[in-house]
């Protein structure tokens, strides 16, 4: 079979654009990007904010309540605290000179009430063991 010169055109051309197409296919590959070995801070991305991160579901946002002042104790030492106690017993305790009525604490249900002499106490047995 012999081919004239206007099919030995279309042949060569057809030839011509599938070997194109097929190295632009095989160099552009899976789209990696280029990642620098000497500089390895080019291409990372940066940390979400604290707002994107409650967006996609990675951190959840705390949920409060109203704690309202259950007592003021004085400890043996002479440290005057308050025990607040919100929804569901929810205690918060805090050491301050002036007590608030109420204030919102986190959101942590069915807690047994603090009590600050074993908490002064377990602070003191940490800083033994600290010397």
């Amino acid at each position: 079979m012999v081919l004239t010169k206007v099919q030995k055109a279309i042949v060569f051309t057809i030839v011509w654009c599938i070997l194109v197409f097929t190295f632009a296919i095989l160099s552009h590959a899976k789209g990696r990007n280029y990642e620098s070995k000497i500089e390895p801070k080019y291409g990372d991305k940066k940390q979400y904010t604290l707002e994107q991160k409650k967006r996609k579901g990675l951190k959840e946002n705390p949920k409060y309540t109203r704690c309202r002042l259950a007592k003021i104790v004085k400890t043996k030492s002479g440290v005057s605290a308050c025990i607040y106690r919100g929804g569901n017993q929810t205690y918060e305790l805090v050491v301050e000179n002036k007590c608030p009525r109420n204030l919102l604490c986190k959101y942590n249900p069915w807690q047994k009430e603090p009590n600050i002499d074993d908490i002064v106490d377990s602070l003191n047995n940490a800083m033994k063991k600290k010397k």
